[in-house]
């Protein structure tokens, strides 16, 4: 018994000294890195960062915090900031962010608010820390600007991760649900109110291939390049109002984008009448456009639904073989 207290006793002592030696580390490392990017090209302040959660945990919290890119114009500031990680898992963190923030692009300033709002993260236990997969999830968001205007969702979720198998190619997902669009914006899209005030679900599902995996201990001060990018799936529902694609797109070794897109509409003649309220279609041309629409439509056995391929080869965008114009180069 007494072997068993004395090993017991010196199991906790040394994993006290675990606990207290990590927390330093985690201190350190994270003033250092932001008085690394304070030094560098953006502008980061903030009014403390402490660690506690003994022993199981470090939990970090850091007040008083905004961030600047002067390129850009592009700033974010929170009164707090949270950081958790278990002790013993130090590789896997979760972020826990408040319910205002304050985002500013350029000239223009908005507020976030969410009922909840968190994200996970987990890299491989590596010197160069490979990216594993990554999770944001919003509760009730809603993004306010200075006049007033808000855009509002019942959530929202995005997701990354390493594709199991690969090394380089990863899952990115999107999703928001029950989303109301700001007063002014819904007035121009529907001016007659024939949707209902909810857009029910707007989703993005896809895997992106890149030039190099995500480290974020990388050697390479360049960031992979995009290589690939499959749509598995695109889909928005408004009211009756249906639309989904699917397809791939990959850059060349110029940057110039090839591949094709399939968009399919269910009600799409509902679109049209929405563009003739708002007057982006002339009334009088309504019936011309929708007869245009209707011999692009790749379905046309299916009432109702309406299919269109967009193409795009050497950067040039074609619509069912009409050309559009040039899409940016990516690189």
């Amino acid at each position: 018994m007494r072997k068993l207290i004395a090993f017991a006793l010196i199991a906790a002592t040394l994993y006290g000294g675990y606990w207290f030696v990590g927390r330093a580390q985690v201190e350190t490392r994270l003033t250092d890195a932001l008085q690394q990017a304070d030094d560098g090209p953006y502008d980061v302040q903030y009014d403390s960062l402490e660690t506690r959660g003994f022993p199981s945990r470090f939990d970090t919290t850091i007040t008083g915090f905004t961030f600047a890119d002067p390129a850009t114009g592009t700033t974010w500031s929170a009164p707090f900031f949270q950081l958790f990680a278990l002790a013993y898992r130090p590789n896997e963190v979760i972020a826990v962010f408040p319910p205002e923030q304050t985002i500013g692009l350029g000239d223009e300033v908005y507020t976030l608010f969410t009922n909840d709002m968190r994200a996970s993260g987990k890299v491989r236990p590596s010197t160069a820390l490979e990216f594993q997969n990554a999770t944001i999830t919003l509760d009730n968001p809603r993004v306010r600007t200075a006049s007033g205007a808000e855009l509002a969702m019942a959530s929202a979720l995005a997701a990354m991760r390493l594709t199991p198998e690969t090394t380089q190619t990863y899952d990115a997902f999107v999703e928001a649900r029950s989303i109301v669009l700001p007063e002014d914006i819904r007035r121009f899209l529907d001016p007659q109110n024939n949707l209902p005030p909810l857009i029910q679900n707007l989703r993005f599902d896809s895997d992106v291939t890149l030039s190099a995996p995500l480290e974020l201990n990388s050697a390479d001060s360049t960031p992979p390049q995009i290589t690939g990018l499959s749509i598995t799936e695109f889909a928005l529902t408004w009211g009756e109002i249906a639309m989904t694609a699917i397809g791939d797109i990959a850059p060349d070794a110029t940057g110039a984008m090839n591949g094709s897109v399939t968009v399919t509409t269910r009600n799409w003649e509902d679109i049209i009448t929405l563009a003739v309220a708002n007057g982006m279609i002339d009334d009088n041309r309504r019936f011309l456009v929708t007869e245009i629409v209707r011999n692009l439509d790749e379905t046309p056995h299916i009432d109702d639904t309406l299919t269109l391929s967009l193409s795009v080869t050497d950067g040039q965008l074609a619509l069912g073989g009409f050309p559009i114009g040039p899409l940016d180069i990516l690189r």
